[in-house]
């Protein structure tokens, strides 16, 4: 983990909605794994605000970038600044996913939960796996990739309805190992039924609201059970990603 002021090395914008943030490090590429974080804050004084957790999207040499969606005024700041603007960065922080070697792995992101996926695909192709990517999102302006299976809910791009109705039918045809998974809460919560239904092991990245993103606050549980009992474990320390057969869901 390591605090680091670093210019912005570039600014991209996917569409109105999401942009792409780059940093050049050569120590934090050599450290992050797949499904870490960084707390990111803007350290202009007109933004006096806590930081905010980012999943790191994608690694290539020294350079490492995030997906980003323009939600509330910490998000619509950073999509204000321009290249070599500075920005503080606390990380890489939390547990990522744990990579299988030579296996079928099935990926499966909603919305801006496909901010993981380059980084882990990348990855996982490294090991040798045979991977299928699916990802959903409410319209249009919610696909960011042309080269996986992409669901919309209105049907406007891709496949029509909802990414899990596409993937059970992807699971009952098709061997899979694996599932690596991030989304909103009710996508992931469908999607365990289902690996669980198809005996599939399945690994997914929660999200929660963090102040501290390193264990102090203990403001982001979330239910797990373990040793036959529910206790909570911290998604900014023991997560992000868990055991989705192990998650606790919330009724």
């Amino acid at each position: 983990m390591q605090l680091k002021k670093l210019p912005i090395q570039n600014i991209s914008f996917l569409n109105q909605n999401y942009f792409e943030l780059s940093f050049r490090d050569e120590k934090i590429t050599e450290l992050v794994k797949p499904g870490q974080f960084f707390q990111i804050k803007n350290p202009s004084k007109k933004f006096p605000l806590l930081p905010r957790p980012f999943s790191i999207s994608k690694v290539e040499k020294d350079t490492f970038s995030f997906l980003i969606k323009k939600i509330g005024k910490v998000t619509r700041s950073l999509s204000e600044l321009v290249q070599g603007e500075i920005v503080q960065l606390l990380g890489p922080l939390g547990n990522g996913f744990t990579l299988v070697d030579n296996k079928n792995s099935l990926l499966v992101s909603g919305g801006i939960g496909y901010a993981p996926m380059p980084f882990l695909e990348k990855e996982l192709h490294g090991k040798g796996n045979h991977i299928t990517s699916f990802h959903g999102g409410r319209t249009g302006n919610d696909i960011f990739c042309r080269e996986v299976m992409n669901c919309t809910e209105d049907g406007s791009v891709g496949l029509s309805g909802f990414v899990t109705e596409h993937v059970e039918k992807y699971l009952q045809d098709n061997p899979v190992d694996v599932v690596y998974s991030c989304g909103p809460e009710p996508m992931l919560k469908v999607l365990v039924e289902l690996c669980i239904k198809n005996s599939v092991q399945v690994q997914i990245s929660m999200e929660r609201i963090m102040a501290c993103g390193v264990g102090a606050c203990c403001g982001c549980v979330v239910s797990v059970e373990e040793n036959n009992e529910v206790v909570y474990k911290k998604v900014c320390k023991d997560g992000p990603v868990f055991d989705g057969a192990k998650v606790v869901w919330d009724e």
